[in-house]
């Protein structure tokens, strides 16, 4: 059975088409909207209370402070964007903390994936005609790509990958 967070399928269900959404964003826009990321704290406002004992919730609060902590460092640093840094904070509300390193190492995978397919990408694409931000703009490189592979990726093997990796 697919987990996230310890939760049940449909947890993940209302999670993976918000994953896919912030990836879609990203690629054109350049820009993870807010909406999205507020729609990821209420999964979490709302399932959490639900399936996690209260001091796993403490624990989750308390990574996700310091995920936003460190984004924000990033951010100040021009090396990351705002949304990115939000979206984050609040996906890391859904992950057990015994799976946050599994989660890492998924994120990086995506990191190195995302980069080179957006290489790929932007090779194929036609850099004055197309609309897709993330395209044309050689210089950045859409974060929530990662983010969104990374979220697809633990919510269907998540369970079985920290197992595995004997989290």
């Amino acid at each position: 059975m697919t987990a996230l967070a310890n939760m049940e399928i449909p947890v993940a269900w209302l999670v993976a088409p918000l994953l896919i959404a912030v990836i879609l964003y990203d690629l054109r826009l350049m820009r993870i909207p807010n909406v999205l990321v507020g729609l990821f704290l209420v999964v979490a406002l709302v399932s959490l209370p639900l399936t996690e004992p209260l001091s796993e919730i403490l624990w989750r609060l308390l990574a996700a402070l310091a995920v936003f902590g460190a984004g924000l460092a990033l951010f100040a640093a021009r090396l990351m964007g705002g949304g990115d840094v939000k979206l984050m904070a609040a996906l890391t509300l859904l992950i057990p903390t015994a799976a946050l390193p599994v989660f890492g190492l998924l994120f990086s995978v995506g990191i190195v994936l995302g980069v080179l397919g957006l290489m790929v990408m932007r090779r194929l694409a036609d850099r004055n005609q197309t609309r897709w931000h993330s395209l044309r703009e050689h210089g950045r490189f859409p974060l929530g790509l990662s983010i969104g592979m990374a979220g697809l990726v633990f919510a269907t093997f998540g369970e079985q990958l920290t197992l595995a990796f004997g989290a």
